[in-house]
């Protein structure tokens, strides 16, 4: 794997007020991208534009179609800076489209309205590929929206470390030029318990970052440190037996609005497929998970990776 070897400067990437320099070649092992770009924008490491739909986005709709069928699925789509270019101010690839044209059966659609330059920068991190607090809180009013959730929470206040935070885009390129600091939306959360992968444990660390009692390291992931990391099933339990079950299937865009949305549910489980048969030694299998756990709701959290990933999507069809 190849991180922060530059390999170009472009003079100009983008609209008249965006100017784009110091292009990084990423090589990645994983996933269905074997090249991509990142560039620095206005002081923003943004992912280069995807323009050629992955076909395996099809294979894993058929999967969600299966689901349909069973149960009251709701998908809340992410649109992040790979699937717009901010050069021509236009949508490269509409998954949101994909999805409304070919899903089927039972199931409610949202998306997050993020179609310019300046709702990305509204909306997401400087240095990670992420959503910010802001872009997350309105992920979590628009799923709260979707899923009936009257009075959802309100922010307390907001919390700003004193370090500069570093995310994906910075520790990939090793670019740690671009300074910002971390900031999250407090809130008044009932008590409740968690489980993560079957051991009573704590999920998030947001105590540990307000109080400043918190190991910094900026070659960490500083966005699942604080939210909450990625594990192959995390259980929340309000002990609110007149409410029903939930079962959220995502990747790491997830971690921000786990707890938000789980407060409003008895149990919740948050499942990421790319470890759970590794962390929970069986196959996950989606039929049978909502059976035994008496699931009636399953909120899936997409962004364009998550779509066209097969290990986030196996054993949804069965």
């Amino acid at each position: 794997m190849v991180y922060g070897e530059v390999f170009d400067r472009l003079p100009k990437y983008g609209i008249d007020s965006l100017v784009c320099s110091n292009r990084y070649l990423i090589l990645q092992t994983s996933d269905n991208w074997t090249k991509r770009a990142i560039y620095n924008c206005e002081d923003y490491i943004v992912i280069a534009p995807i323009r050629q739909v992955n076909e395996t986005v099809f294979e894993n709709i058929k999967k969600y179609n299966a689901m349909n069928k069973i149960s009251d699925v709701y998908y809340y789509y992410i649109r992040s800076g790979n699937s717009y270019d901010f050069s021509k101010d236009e949508i490269t690839i509409n998954y949101a489209e994909i999805l409304s044209d070919n899903l089927k059966g039972n199931y409610h659609l949202a998306s997050l309205d993020m179609d310019s330059w300046e709702k990305y920068k509204k909306y997401f991190y400087k240095t990670d590929h992420h959503w910010n607090y802001v872009g997350s809180y309105q992920g979590f009013l628009d799923i709260a929206k979707m899923l009936g959730i009257k009075n959802p929470s309100v922010p307390t206040g907001t919390f700003t470390s004193e370090e500069y935070f570093f995310g994906s885009g910075s520790r990939i390129t090793q670019n740690y030029n671009v300074l910002e600091k971390f900031t999250i939306y407090t809130f008044d959360i009932p008590k409740h318990d968690t489980k993560i992968n079957g051991v009573d444990k704590k999920y998030n660390h947001f105590s540990e970052f307000i109080n400043h009692d918190y190991k910094y390291n900026r070659n960490k992931n500083f966005y699942g440190n604080v939210y909450g990391a990625d594990y192959g099933e995390v259980i929340f339990d309000f002990h609110q037996t007149d409410k029903p079950n939930l079962l959220i299937i995502s990747n790491s865009f997830s971690d921000a609005v786990n707890e938000l949305i789980a407060q409003y549910f008895n149990k919740t489980y948050v499942v990421d497929l790319r470890y759970y048969k590794k962390q929970n030694g069986v196959n996950f299998e989606y039929s049978k998970y909502i059976r035994k756990n008496n699931i009636s709701k399953t909120l899936v959290i997409a962004d364009l990776g998550f779509l066209g990933n097969k290990n986030l999507n196996q054993g949804l069809e069965k």
